[in-house]
């Protein structure tokens, strides 16, 4: 799937404009800037012993108005550019946003039309190496593959997972049971520390069956299925008419669900609608056998 990316093009239309005396000046004042600032609370190269660590190549950055210091990210022959920054949240009194960004470029872009859900933001990358590898303050949740590039959604905060694997949940042997608070998920970076593998393997769950308690929500999930290679078949919890204890899929190519994971049969025809992400594909509701 290829998706259009001219964001870039609009700042340097702006400054041109703005330059000859055109009306974006007073445009780029209210979108704010940002400058590099060193207020300890940000607590940027913060190490884990709650020391300071310069060799964690993090600066802080306050910034004004709408403004961050890595919307100037560019693509490089296909290749995303930019720095990397961990939300802080307010600093100071006067209102200005802070952050903890690389020193270094990235081969990852700030993604400002991603999917993703407040308060996380979007970055697409390029390679193997997940965002918290290069910036240590970032959390970000499953990459999501788009042809050559992988889009995450982060946060500065480490956002709630809300779900629990529990042997509680009775489920078939070859399936693991979680409770979910909510509409709450089992992701695959909750099955351990070495989140890397949350991009290659997915934790492949059903529509939820509804606990006891009300508050929650049980899964039966068929554990960290590898993705074969050229197999576009996701996870999708929303497949219209998917009921409980089934598990949707979105399609983006010509395969179906059980040529991805064989433990799936689906009997019924796909049929055209879009995935959790809001991309065009093939949904599918199949049993796990």
């Amino acid at each position: 799937m290829v998706r259009i990316r001219f964001r870039y093009v609009a700042p340097a239309i702006a400054l041109l404009l703005a330059a000859i005396g055109g009306a974006c000046s007073s445009e780029i004042a209210v979108n704010g800037s940002c400058a590099i600032d060193s207020d300890p609370a940000l607590a940027c190269g913060l190490a884990a012993d709650g020391t300071f660590d310069a060799s964690l190549g993090l600066v802080g950055y306050s910034c004004t108005g709408k403004a961050r210091p890595d919307e100037q990210a560019m693509y490089n022959e296909g290749v995303p550019s930019g720095i990397m920054c961990a939300d802080r949240g307010p600093v100071g009194s006067d209102g200005k946003q802070g952050y903890c960004c690389t020193t270094a470029a990235t081969q990852c872009a700030y993604d400002p039309v991603s999917d993703c859900e407040q308060p996380t933001y979007g970055y697409q990358c390029y390679g193997a190496n997940r965002p918290e590898s290069v910036n240590t303050a970032i959390f970000c949740g499953q990459g999501v593959k788009e042809g050559d590039y992988i889009n995450y959604c982060c946060s500065g905060k480490q956002q709630p997972d809300g779900c629990l694997q529990s042997d509680s949940v009775r489920c078939s042997p070859r399936l693991s049971g979680w409770s979910c608070t909510g509409q709450n998920h089992p992701r695959a970076e909750q099955l351990g520390a070495n989140k890397s593998r949350a991009d290659t393997y997915h934790l492949l769950c059903p529509v939820p069956v509804p606990a006891a308690n009300p508050a929650y929500n049980n899964y039966c999930c068929y554990p960290a299925a590898l993705v074969p290679i050229g197999g576009s078949c996701v996870e999708h919890r929303g497949v219209p008419g998917c009921a409980s204890g089934r598990f949707g899929f979105a399609c983006y190519g010509p395969d179906k669900p059980q040529e991805n994971y064989l433990p799936m049969r689906c009997t019924e025809p796909g049929f055209p609608g879009r995935s959790a992400e809001g991309y065009p594909a093939t949904l599918y509701c199949c049993d796990f056998t």
